[in-house]
């Protein structure tokens, strides 16, 4: 095993060469390894499978081949790597594994090289979790004015926001106030009352009329 002899009346056999093998005794051939094996030795009785992270892509191969940056293979004696999918990135060779955009950031490709390939969310969106693909807009009521983030902001007491996919709330006008977060409508803003003022924008609550005063 290990050895063979393709012609007659010979005196010795022959080591299997590299990237072959004999896997039994009196053999008049060696054998290629096949796609996703490889072997390195000369006089062999088996072939190696191709390491996760590693592709062997032909037969009768004495090597195997890491997988490329972008690309990973889970999997051991595999013929190829696998592109890193959407929402992730592979950023070394040889890898049996590919590593998630984190949150508050996306990447909608596939075969990425590089953590920079997971852009930040705009202002006006957010990226809740790890490996995602693509971004979502703040909801009316909401709001994010930085880039990069896992969530929106509630509008504050004294705003609202009357759209989706905003990058900042919008103040009550003066003689009108909210004591509520989350609005999403100019109406939230409600007058003062009659013996009521509210002399500024965004204020969430009235003021009554000093003694001497009437409204």
């Amino acid at each position: 095993a290990g050895t063979y002899q393709s012609d007659t009346g010979q005196t010795d056999c022959d080591d299997a060469d590299a990237g072959y093998y004999v896997p039994t005794t009196a053999q008049s051939s060696q054998a290629p390894c096949s796609t996703g094996s490889y072997q390195a030795s000369t006089g062999q009785t088996f072939c190696d499978d191709a390491d996760a992270g590693y592709y062997v892509p032909s037969p009768a191969q004495s090597s195997q081949t890491a997988c490329s940056l972008g690309t990973y293979q889970a999997a051991t004696g595999q013929s190829s790597c696998d592109d890193a999918d959407a929402g992730y990135y592979v950023y070394q060779t040889g890898q049996s594994s590919q590593t998630a955009c984190s949150a508050g950031t996306y990447n909608p490709n596939t075969g990425s090289s590089s953590s920079s390939a997971c852009g930040d969310a705009d202002a006006g969106y957010y990226v809740s979790g790890i490996a995602q693909t693509s971004q979502t807009a703040c909801a009316a009521g909401t709001y994010q004015a930085t880039t990069g983030q896992s969530s929106c902001d509630d509008a504050d007491a004294g705003y609202y926001v009357s759209s989706t996919a905003q990058t900042s709330q919008t103040a009550c006008s003066a003689g009108t106030y909210n004591p509520s977060t989350g609005s999403t409508i100019s109406t939230d803003c409600v007058d003062a009352d009659a013996g009521y003022y509210v002399s500024t924008t965004a204020q969430s609550s009235q003021t009554a009329c000093l003694a001497g005063t009437y409204q």
